[in-house]
């Protein structure tokens, strides 16, 4: 019984060390397959020697993993030098931008170069031929995951506040006014109940996308997702190198969507006098309207892969992991 315990407790842990969870980036992947042009389809198979889209959508958070001492790539060569290489690379998956924006700026008071904005971008690159930071492999396996995690609303949208006292927690939405303030990183340090793992970003990680159809497997969810995509009204317009910001402003305001409703209280800072665990309560009903809008943007993040890498101006590679 303490064995089995141990086992789920593990299994829940790695559950919650992904973006959208293992399941959520490999159904935007794999929906992202079934919209391939010939032309970009033929390109992935010379990159990464296959198709398959979905078992490397996850590489990026192994690879952030295995710089931490966890997970399957520990040992791994390949993702050893990634790291060295790129030590930053754990701010790869987000931007945090306060709920209220309405354009992201680069450049801004609240983008990096290290931010998902900047790394689609680099990596679009380095598949164009412009840029040899990492392989066209490599490069492709991020840009996969970076384009699940910039759809992820609490990997763009984060919530800051004035923190008076226990009872007085009140939440900035304006950039003008979040700068400087405290953070809750995305969700991270929002605790909708006891237990270590009860954030709210793990929430929409995992339990919101296994909600959406049941499963827990992308083999079952992208049949059920694939007839949801729109196909015309999720286009983006403009040059494919400025989509990344655009999808970016749409994932804010999701975001703001998803804090709409709780309840703050009971901040607990760390010795930085940085926030550390804020503890909320979800409205009446969170669970089924946010379980909507998790599919709805997943179906964006597929569609949006697709469409990205049809557009993208491939460099000529002529063999798998080809160098650039």
């Amino acid at each position: 019984m303490r064995t089995a315990a141990l086992t789920l407790l593990l299994l829940f842990y790695v559950a919650t060390t992904f973006a959208w969870g293992p399941e959520g980036h490999q159904t935007v992947a794999e929906l992202a397959r079934t919209m391939l042009t010939p032309e970009a389809d033929g390109q992935v198979k010379i990159i990464l020697g296959n198709d398959n889209l979905a078992a490397v959508a996850t590489w990026s958070d192994e690879i952030r993993n295995a710089a931490r001492g966890k997970g399957p790539l520990v040992h791994d060569q390949e993702a050893t030098n990634f790291n060295q290489a790129h030590p930053h690379n754990d701010q790869w998956h987000f931007v945090n931008l306060p709920l209220a924006t309405t354009n992201y700026i680069d450049n801004g008071p609240f983008s990096t170069t290290n931010d998902v904005i900047h790394i689609i971008n680099r990596c679009i690159d380095v598949l164009e031929g412009k840029s040899n930071e990492m392989t066209k492999s490599q490069a492709l396996r991020v840009l996969v995951h970076m384009v699940g995690d910039i759809h992820q609303p609490l990997h763009v949208g984060t919530g800051y506040f004035n923190v008076n006292d226990a009872d007085n927690v009140e939440l900035i939405t304006e950039p003008a006014e979040a700068a400087g303030k405290p953070n809750d990183v995305g969700g991270n340090d929002l605790f909708y109940g006891p237990g270590p793992y009860d954030e709210l970003h793990g929430y929409w990680d995992g339990h919101l996308v296994e909600d959406i159809d049941h499963t827990t497997t992308y083999h079952k969810l992208v049949p059920y997702l694939s007839n949801k995509v729109d196909k015309v009204n999720l286009k983006t317009p403009g040059d494919y190198h400025k989509w990344a910001e655009k999808w970016a402003t749409d994932s804010v305001k999701q975001a703001l969507a998803a804090y709409q409703g709780l309840q703050f209280n009971n901040p607990v800072f760390n010795s930085h006098q940085m926030l550390k665990k804020l503890s909320i309560t979800l409205p009446e009903g969170y669970a089924s309207n946010e379980t909507q809008v998790a599919a709805q943007q997943i179906c964006k993040a597929g569609f949006h892969l697709a469409d990205l890498l049809n557009h993208i101006q491939w460099a000529s590679s002529t063999s798998p992991d080809n160098q650039p």
